[in-house]
């Protein structure tokens, strides 16, 4: 992915950057966080103080977010899109949210893990037709 396209991608508002997450994690089967040793980088919900997982579609994402988010000691990990999705069940019982696809400047879809699931679901169904 060159720079210009990875620019182009980041100026798109959040509704945009989920619909391109959607279809780009259900192709690769795969999310990229950030991690270090103690786990997943955990944001935190402005509005209610809820613990989000920031997840992106590509490495390149999460490098930028990591680098000009100010999350350096955090490196760029791979996760399986199945077990990212069993995953899903436990933040549902945790009360926890994704960020999906944040910016640098930390512009977000923040989604339910119900409503991530079903979208992941609407577009593997796509994807068999």
């Amino acid at each position: 992915m060159t720079q210009k396209q990875l620019e182009e991608i980041l100026a798109k508002k959040p509704e945009s950057r989920y619909k391109y997450f959607i279809k780009t994690v259900v192709a690769e089967e795969e999310i990229w966080g950030l991690a270090d040793e103690e786990g997943w980088l955990l944001l935190e919900d402005g509005d209610d103080d809820t613990d989000v997982l920031a997840v992106f579609p590509d490495p390149e994402f999460a490098a930028v977010f990591r680098e000009k988010g100010g999350f350096e000691e955090f490196q760029v990990e791979a996760l399986d899109l199945y077990e990212f999705l069993e995953w899903l069940n436990d933040f549902e019982k945790e009360g926890m949210k994704i960020a999906v696809f944040p910016t640098p400047d930390f512009q977000s879809a923040v989604m339910t893990p119900v409503r991530l699931r079903a979208d992941f679901k609407e577009e593997f169904d796509k994807e068999q037709d």
